[in-house]
C-alpha cells in the first residue's frame, strides 16, 4: 500500500515537473518569439505608415513647388526684373494712370529663391486703381502687393497712389525671354464688372470734397446788430462765411442749419442729428449731441 502511494506521489510530482517544464518551454520557445514578432510587426507597420505620410507630404511639396515654379518669374534675375517691370508699366498704361513711374531695385537673396521689389507712383481715379488691382490679382505670378498708400487730391477726383510690390524668382524656374500670363484663381469673381461697385462707393467720405469739409473751421463767434454770428473759415478756398441762427451752412456735400450760437460753440442740425462745434475745430471734429437734442426747434 505504501509503495502504491509512493508511486502515485512520484507520478504527481513528475506530472507537475513536466507541466512546469512545458510551460517554461512554451513561454520561452513559442510565446516569447511570437510576442517579439508581434512587436516587430507593429513597429514595421508604424514605420510604413510614417513613410506613407512622408511620401504624401513630399508629393504635396513637390506639387506645390511645381505650382510655384510655374508662377515664378524667370530664373535669370536680370531678365526677370526687366520683364516684370515692363509688365507693370503695361498695366498702369492700360489703366491710364497719369504720370506713372515704376522703379525696381536689386534682387535680394532669400532661402531657396530671390525677391525683386518694385515701386509704383502715379495719379489715378478710384476706378482706374480698381482696374489695376483687378489685373494684378488676376495674373498668376508669384507676386504680392506689400503696401498701398492712397491720398485724395483736391477738387479733381484724382488719387495720389503709391504702391510697393514684391515678386519672386526661383532658381528652378524656366529662364524664358518673355512672361507667360496665366489667369489666377485668387479672386472671388472673374470679371471686373463684379468689382465696379468699389469705385462707385464713397470710400473717402466726401470724395473729392473731403478736403473742403475737413478744412472748414469755426474761427470765431461775434455779434452783429445785437445778433450772435458764427464765422466759418473755408481754408480750402480762403473764404469766410458769416452765419446767424436759422441760416444754412453748405460746404461741398455737407449741409446743415445753425440752430444755436453760444459764446464759443455752435450747434448745427444735419440729417436729423445735432452736432456741436467749438472755436478752432473743423467740421470733422464736431461732437454728436445726444438724441434728445435732435427734436429741439429753432426759436
Amino acid at each position: 500500500m505504501d509503495n502504491r502511494r509512493k508511486i502515485i506521489l512520484y507520478g504527481l510530482l513528475g506530472f507537475i515537473l513536466l507541466y512546469q517544464a512545458g510551460e517554461w518551454s512554451y513561454g520561452r520557445f513559442v510565446e516569447a518569439p511570437l510576442k517579439q514578432q508581434r512587436g516587430m510587426t507593429d513597429r514595421l507597420l508604424k514605420q510604413i505608415d510614417e513613410k506613407r505620410t512622408d511620401l504624401k507630404k513630399a508629393k504635396k511639396i513637390s506639387d506645390q513647388l511645381a505650382i510655384w515654379e510655374r508662377q515664378s518669374l524667370p530664373s535669370d534675375v536680370d531678365m526677370a526684373r526687366s520683364l516684370y517691370r515692363a509688365w507693370l508699366l503695361a498695366r498702369v498704361g492700360e489703366c491710364k494712370f497719369l504720370t506713372p513711374n515704376v522703379d525696381s531695385v536689386a534682387a535680394v537673396n532669400r532661402p531657396g529663391f530671390k525677391t525683386l521689389s518694385y515701386s509704383i507712383r502715379g495719379r489715378a481715379t478710384l476706378e482706374q486703381l480698381n482696374q489695376f488691382l483687378f489685373a494684378f490679382y488676376s495674373a498668376d505670378y508669384l507676386h504680392q502687393l506689400r503696401s498701398l498708400a492712397i491720398t485724395p487730391l483736391q477738387n479733381d477726383g484724382l488719387l495720389d497712389v503709391a504702391m510697393s510690390i514684391e515678386a519672386a524668382s526661383l532658381p528652378t524656374a524656366e529662364s524664358t525671354s518673355q512672361l507667360v500670363t496665366r489667369r489666377a484663381d485668387r479672386l472671388a469673381f472673374s470679371h471686373l464688372d463684379n468689382y465696379r461697385l468699389i469705385s462707385q462707393r464713397n470710400l473717402f467720405r466726401f470724395g473729392s470734397e473731403f478736403d473742403a469739409v475737413s478744412q472748414t473751421y469755426l474761427s470765431g463767434v461775434t455779434r452783429s446788430d445785437d445778433r450772435p454770428e458764427a464765422w466759418f473759415t473755408l481754408r480750402a478756398s480762403d473764404q469766410v462765411l458769416r452765419l446767424h441762427r436759422g441760416e444754412r451752412l453748405q460746404v461741398g456735400p455737407f449741409e446743415g442749419t445753425i440752430v444755436a450760437i453760444d459764446d464759443s460753440d455752435v450747434t448745427i442740425a444735419s440729417e436729423g442729428e445735432r452736432w456741436q462745434l467749438s472755436i478752432g475745430e473743423n467740421l470733422d471734429q464736431a461732437f454728436a449731441l445726444p438724441p434728445e437734442y435732435a427734436t429741439e426747434s429753432i426759436d
